[in-house]
C-alpha cells in the first residue's frame, strides 16, 4: 500500500511538473518565446505572425536581414552588395490586418520602414489576436532572422498560483501519509 501510494504521488507530481514546463515560459520574467525565425521573403511579398495577446501584455523582439548572396532562388552571382534596401515592418490588431491583405488602408499600432535590422518592443492596447508582418516590397528576395517574445503581467500571477496550488497539494499528501504511517504504526504496536 505504501508502495503504491509513493508511486501514485511521484507520477502526478511528474506530471505536473512536465505539464508546466511544457509551456516554454521562463519562470522569472515571465516570458514566453513565440517565434525563433529563418526565414526567406520571396520578391514583393510578405510573411505574418500571429499572437493571441491580452490587454497589457509586450510584445517584444528583434530581427536583422542576412545575406547568403542570392539575388534570387537559383543565382549564384554571390554579389557583394546582397541586401539592396530593407523590409517594412508592422504590428497590426486583426481588423487592421484584414485590410492590409486586401490592400486597403490600415492604422499599425507599430511601423518602420526600409529595415535592415531593428530591436523593438510594444505594448499591446486590448486583447486579441494581432500580427507581426514583415514586407518585402523589393524585386529581390530577403532573408530574415529574428525572434518574437510576448510577456505579460498575467503569466507569473499564473504560474505562481500553479506553484501554490502544487505546494499545496503536496502538503497535504504529506500529511496524509504521515497520518496513515501514524494509524499503521499505532496498529502494529498494540
Amino acid at each position: 500500500m505504501k508502495k503504491r501510494f509513493s508511486l501514485l504521488v511521484f507520477v502526478f507530481t511528474l506530471l505536473l511538473a512536465t505539464g508546466v514546463e511544457a509551456r516554454d515560459h521562463d519562470l522569472i520574467s515571465g516570458e514566453q518565446l513565440l517565434a525563433t525565425h529563418d526565414i526567406v521573403i520571396e520578391a514583393i511579398s510578405w510573411k505574418s505572425f500571429p499572437i493571441s495577446c491580452s490587454e497589457g501584455d509586450t510584445l517584444s523582439g528583434e530581427f536583422r536581414i542576412v545575406s547568403n548572396g542570392d539575388l534570387f532562388p537559383g543565382d549564384e552571382t554571390k554579389y557583394d552588395n546582397w541586401l539592396l534596401g530593407g523590409i517594412d515592418f508592422l504590428i497590426l490588431d486583426e481588423d487592421n490586418y484584414d485590410l492590409w491583405v486586401d490592400d486597403s488602408a490600415v492604422t499599425p499600432i507599430f511601423e518602420r520602414f526600409s529595415l535592415v535590422k531593428l530591436t523593438w518592443s510594444i505594448e499591446i492596447p486590448y486583447n486579441g489576436v494581432w500580427y507581426v508582418v514583415y514586407s518585402n516590397d523589393s524585386i529581390f528576395m530577403k532573408q530574415i532572422e529574428g525572434s518574437i517574445i510576448r510577456s505579460g503581467p498575467n503569466d507569473i500571477l499564473i504560474q505562481l498560483i500553479g506553484l501554490i496550488g502544487l505546494a499545496s497539494f503536496l502538503t497535504l499528501i504529506l500529511i496524509y501519509w504521515k497520518k496513515m504511517r501514524g494509524l499503521w504504526h499505532d496498529s502494529h504496536s498494540n
